[in-house]
């Protein structure tokens, strides 16, 4: 059985990894997900959000610590990713934002292989950044809002955010602050982010979305071609 822990960025992401993903793999993927805790108050935990790479860098080595007959990956945000990731400056140089992930991804790596303590380290962390946002994984056909969306008004948006949008490959769509993938949908529509999103990928179908996301789709291949650890425990859960 291989399984694979997922540290997301928000309750999308996490809601998308336990529901659509699970499903898509059949079982020969087993998932789970847990958001990034953010900070703790008075003995509760909030968790959500990405604040810094530290926040990151806790869960992850926490989570390879102690669940250490798993893999672990993550789903972040390049649209406003914390300035203090691993090689954050010369990434943002770059004028193609795939070779910036790209850097982004393998300076992480690098850092939490450095961690000591952590059996297989190497073997067993996988980074992902998202381009440019989880959202965009919509943008595959965007015209799915209308299930949920349909008076006139949402319609005649949605029909103008397609024609906006037809000709751009969803990862494409930008690091703008007012046409990231989230704000073109905010234009749009009353968006709340949370399980609406996973249902509307759900609809969309994992399938068609990597073959609009190649970067999505080439995580999930990475995913697909991990081979099975040895030995087998109960998922371990960060209280």
């Amino acid at each position: 059985m291989i399984r694979i822990n997922i540290i997301a960025e928000g309750q999308s992401e996490m809601h998308f990894v336990k529901e659509p993903l699970n499903k898509y793999f059949r079982g020969s993927l087993i998932l789970d997900s847990h958001c990034v805790l953010t900070s703790r108050k008075a003995g509760h935990e909030f968790r959500g959000g990405l604040n810094s790479y530290q926040q990151a860098k806790n869960d992850i080595v926490t989570w390879l610590k102690q669940d250490t007959e798993a893999y672990v990956t993550t789903m972040f945000d390049f649209f406003r990713l914390p300035t203090d990731f691993p090689a954050y400056a010369p990434a943002m140089q770059c004028q193609n934002h795939q070779d910036s992930v790209r850097i982004l991804e393998t300076a992480m790596k690098e850092d939490i292989i450095s961690t000591p303590g952590i059996t297989n380290v190497k073997q067993r962390f996988i980074p992902y950044i998202q381009l440019h946002e989880f959202e965009a994984l919509l943008f595959t056909d965007i015209q799915i809002l209308k299930y949920d969306y349909f008076d006139p008004e949402s319609e005649r948006q949605i029909q103008q955010l397609y024609r906006e949008t037809k000709n751009l490959p969803p990862e494409e769509i930008n690091h703008g602050t007012e046409t990231a993938p989230s704000k073109r949908l905010l234009k749009a529509v009353d968006y709340r982010k949370g399980d609406i999103v996973s249902e509307w990928l759900h609809a969309i179908g994992i399938d068609a979305i990597r073959q609009k996301c190649p970067h999505f789709s080439s995580w999930l291949k990475e995913l697909q071609a991990l081979p099975e650890l040895s030995g087998f425990q109960s998922v371990s859960q960060i209280q």
